[in-house]
């Protein structure tokens, strides 16, 4: 006796088949390579610029609405007391802050490696396409920041 797919036309089996994997794509989250972003942490970067040994790095990731970020910074004058996005502003320009990354990091030392994410909304995704949003750490001794890095887009 024949299976019933023997008994479907070859060409309707592909049909079958492309519908079956058209639904099946329908129904899984759609992942669009991440958008990258990155940026060094000086006090040079600061405007008015800063006098510190500090030095860090940024990295970030878009994925949909997600953002992820990792945040390096090391030979802080002081302990740390805020990290944060702020925006839109370029290079030399100062900006109100948009996102705040974290207060309190003091117990964790002057030397740190942080990470976390958030939701972007629509408005906040095109802002950071930009090319206008910088990071800074602020400290203790420097709490308009002491550390800050432009975020610059790599892929």
């Amino acid at each position: 006796m024949p299976s019933a797919m023997t008994a479907v036309p070859a060409i309707s089996r592909g049909l079958i088949f492309a519908a079956f994997l058209l639904l099946l794509s329908a129904m899984q989250p759609a992942y669009a390579e991440a958008e990258r972003y990155n940026g060094v942490l000086l006090g040079k970067n600061l405007t008015p610029q800063v006098e510190s040994n500090g030095l860090g790095s940024v990295q970030l990731a878009v994925a949909g609405d997600q953002l992820s970020w990792a945040v390096s910074f090391y030979d802080l004058q002081s302990l740390p007391v805020a990290v944060h996005v702020n925006g839109p502003a370029g290079p030399g320009e100062n900006a109100p802050l948009l996102l705040d990354l974290g207060k309190d990091w003091g117990d964790l030392g002057r030397n740190n490696i942080m990470t976390g994410t958030l939701l972007l909304s629509q408005d906040q995704l095109a802002s950071l396409a930009s090319g206008k949003w910088y990071l800074v750490v602020c400290t203790q001794a420097h709490p308009e920041g002491e550390l800050r890095a432009q975020l610059e887009r790599f892929n």
